[in-house]
């Protein structure tokens, strides 16, 4: 008799048990739809501005319907992802800086035009900024203004400048009397 009593109790602490893991599997399937819900709700499609007039496709047609589509930042200048280290960004620039230095150029009998330097200007501003902490985290910060500001227009844009300008100053001050001595100072 108590055989079967126990038996009895472990086959329903297994159904429970069961019954808890599927409900934990509902649970978690039902996170899971919903997450993908708001990550569908939150995505912006922008759709490319067709001509109205003339269907004739031109230079000047085509760059206004890929206009919207082009956002290049200073971490695409430097090909790597907003979450790169210094150290990546560094090795992006130096790299990328020796495909296009005027003297690399000559060295490689490639000739130097209005566009290698642009882009070579282009990567030497991109390292500038980015290999900055400070300036780094400024352009972070403007980077995260516009898209807030794309999106809500042009209203908060202004105070998450300034209060970005603040803490990048505060930030600052705070590295700097890390640097010398470890010891803050007013």
């Amino acid at each position: 008799a108590e055989a079967a009593a126990a038996k009895i109790a472990i086959q329903e602490k297994l159904e429970q048990e069961l019954l808890e893991k599927e409900r934990l599997e509902r649970v978690e399937k039902e996170r899971l739809e919903a997450e993908e819900a708001i990550t569908f709700q939150t995505k912006e499609v922008t759709q490319p501005v067709l001509p109205k007039e003339d269907p004739t496709i031109t230079a000047q047609t085509i760059e206004t319907m890929v206009a919207p589509l082009k956002t290049r930042t200073l971490y695409d200048i430097l090909q790597c992802p907003t979450t790169a280290s210094r150290k990546d960004l560094k090795r992006s620039y130096l790299s990328l800086a020796k495909q296009s230095h005027p003297d690399a150029l000559l060295q490689m009998g490639k000739s130097q035009n209005d566009e290698t330097e642009r882009r070579f200007a282009e990567i030497t501003q991109a390292w500038k900024i980015l290999g900055d902490s400070t300036s780094r985290r400024r352009y972070d910060r403007e980077l995260r203004a516009k898209g807030i500001s794309s999106k809500a227009g042009n209203i908060f844009e202004g105070w998450v400048m300034g209060a970005a300008k603040v803490m990048d100053e505060a930030l600052a001050k705070a590295e700097n009397d890390l640097e010398n001595g470890g010891e803050m100072r007013p």
